[in-house]
């Protein structure tokens, strides 16, 4: 099993009148990602996300890596995150 990387934040973009999320950032950390209210919303954007080929580089920036495979992970009730396995360990914020 590979590292989790978490997504930390999502930065929307506008692309003919309609909102597409385009930057993303990654954490180590599940408890500083972001997270979704419902498991429901939180697997529609997993699903959609990984729709966007997103490129996560290593934190030293030496390699990238095209994530398609999200998955929900429940941190607590009401609390869900989206991430994905990458081949190195993620930045961890504290």
């Amino acid at each position: 099993m590979m590292p989790k990387a978490y997504i930390n934040t999502m930065v929307p973009r506008k692309k003919k009148g309609e909102e597409q999320w385009t930057d993303f950032t990654f954490t180590g950390n599940a408890e500083k990602a972001a997270y979704w209210d419902t498991e429901h919303s939180a697997r529609l954007d997993s699903n959609y996300i990984g729709t966007l080929n997103v490129k996560i580089t290593s934190p030293d920036g030496s390699q990238h890596h095209v994530a398609k495979d999200f998955a929900v992970e429940e941190l607590a009730r009401d609390k869900f995150v989206v991430f994905c396995e990458v081949p190195w360990s993620p930045q961890v914020e504290k």
